[in-house]
Formats: structure tokens, sequence, C-alpha cells
């Protein structure tokens, strides 16, 4: 029986199919560790947890994609924490200033990564080890904090660990992506605008001054006599016009892969795939792509839309 184990974050597991779902059309057995917000330490216990569980043998696949670094996981309370980066988690400023450092979630990765090669080499499986991300970049939607590396450290670590780190395809922000997440905005997916309208509005309101616009206006974009430092106090401190573009279907709201750009991804890679995963990629494309299918506020109606995949037994 040919088992296939995958591990990341939500790139990998997501609530529509992403590469490992469609790498897992051509395997007869096959578990979803991946997890939305995970970081690379969640990753690498989940290797060591499900190898545990399920004995991976030299007849398996393990596939893993590597997630951005600045994230902190924690097991709290018998459950796994994983808010994503942290740079735009519920962690508060003080524990930022004074715990964290991208050099160090650099080091974190680059030992997460030579261990489990270390450990899969062991077993003697079929290994693949894939990227979110180059090592370059320390945190996911903050690329401008890669200035914030230690260039001698990072350079001395990315060294030490070079013969395994050549081991790791480019990354999906590399290869679909071209080193720039808004390369694709101009690809609208569907969303439940009611819902976004309804929180831009609350959030518009709530922040609104004598000053500003009326919403109707603002929403519009009726601002032609509206003052220049308002409408940079929209755009820059608020990110009012980007939202508003994102809830009209101006912009593209999501920047998770959508399947066909998963399937692209690994044809940028050379993974060889069947027909029928390639089928499987683009029928689902189809499906999130349709102005009715609404991933992300599912009603009756949309039911056969849906995608998930079976949680594996785990801590």
């Amino acid at each position: 029986m040919k088992r296939l184990f995958t591990f990341g974050c939500s790139f990998t597991n997501y609530h529509w199919p992403t590469w490992a779902d469609i790498v897992s059309q051509d395997y007869d057995y096959y578990e979803n560790w991946g997890r939305g917000g995970a970081g690379n330490k969640f990753i690498y216990f989940s290797l060591v947890e499900c190898h545990q569980r399920n004995c991976i043998t030299t007849d398996d696949t393990v596939i893993i994609m590597w997630s951005s670094q600045a994230r902190e996981d924690k097991f709290l309370n018998n459950e796994w924490y994983t808010p994503g980066t942290v740079y735009s988690s519920a962690y508060t400023n003080d524990f930022i200033s004074n715990f964290t450092d991208t050099t160090g979630y650099l080091l974190d990765t680059v030992t997460y990564i030579q261990s489990s090669n270390h450990l899969l080499d062991s077993i003697g499986c079929e290994k693949y080890f894939l990227s979110m991300l180059p090592m370059y970049i320390s945190s996911d939607w903050f690329s401008t904090l890669t200035q914030k590396l230690n260039p001698d450290v990072s350079t001395k670590i990315l060294k030490l660990y070079a013969p395994t780190l050549q081991q790791i395809k480019p990354s999906i922000y590399e290869t679909v992506f071209k080193s720039d997440w808004h390369s694709k905005d101009k690809k609208v997916i569907p969303q439940d605008t009611q819902h976004g309208y309804d929180i831009l509005y609350k959030n518009y309101t709530d922040n609104a001054t004598t000053n500003w616009p009326t919403f109707n206006n603002f929403y519009n974009n009726e601002m032609q006599d509206v003052e220049l430092w308002v409408l940079e106090e929209l755009d820059k401190k608020f990110n009012l016009m980007d939202a508003r573009d994102k809830v009209k279907l101006l912009k593209r709201a999501d920047l998770h892969p959508t399947p066909i750009e998963h399937l692209e991804y690994l044809q940028c890679i050379n993974f060889n795939l069947s027909t029928k995963a390639e089928e499987f990629a683009k029928h689902w494309e189809e499906l999130v792509m349709r102005s009715d299918s609404v991933f992300w506020c599912l009603g009756p109606n949309h039911q056969s839309n849906t995608w998930s995949n079976k949680t594996p037994e785990r801590f």
C-alpha cells in the first residue's frame, strides 16, 4: 500500500485542496498533518509524532512544505496554538520586543529541517522538502522584516546547514508568485461580499472623524474634494482603501494559492503527477472560482463544494 504523509501550514491544509491533496490522488493512503497558522516547530513536532503513530517505512512518502520562520507555536491547555506570524498575532508588543529575534527564528527553522532530514534518512522513505518562502525571508506577509536578519550570523547559519537546505525545492513564493505576494491580485476569488461589507462599514464608522467623507462616498470612491491628508490617513494609517477594494472584488482578498496555482507549483518543481491528479486540481479550481462557491461562508446550497481533510489522530 502506497502511503503519503504531508506536513505544513495553511499552504498544505486549507479549505480548498492544496498541493498535498493533489499529490494524494496518486496514493492509496493519505494523512495531511498541515494546519493553518502553523510554524516550523509545529511541523517538526508533527513529523515526529506521525512517525510514532504510523511507523513510517521505506515504502512510504513524506512531503514537508516548510512555512515562514517567525511563528510562535505553543502546546497550551492540551492543544496546539498556531497563530501564524508573530508580528500580526495576539502576542504583546513587550513579548515581540524582548523575546523574538528573526535570526533566532532562522536558526530554529534550519535545526528543525536538519533534524527532519536525519530522521527521514534513517527511515529510508521517499522524501521531498518544499517551501512556502526562501530561507532568507523571515516572515510571510512582512517581507520588510528581512532587513532585521543579522547578515553575518544568518550567512554562517545558512552555510553550515547548506547540504540539507539545498534539498529544499524553490519556494511557492518565488515560483508561482514571482517573489511578490500581490503579483496575482488580478485573479479575484469569489467571496462573501455582504460579510466583508459589514466588517468594512464597522471599521470605517468606528474610526471616522468629521473630516472623513461619508461611508457611501468612500465606498463608491467619490472623494474628489477630500483633502490629501485624509486620503493618506484612510490608505496608510487605516488600510481602509485596500480593504474596500477587496470587498468590492477589485483585488484578490485571499493570497492562499488556489488549486490550479498549487498545481502550477508542483509543475514548476517538476513533481511527477498523474492525469488523475491534474484533473482533480482543475476540477476544484472551477469550484473555487464559481461565483456561487463561497468557501469561507458556506451555507446549505454550497455543501457539495466544501473541502476538508480528515484530521489525523494527534496531540
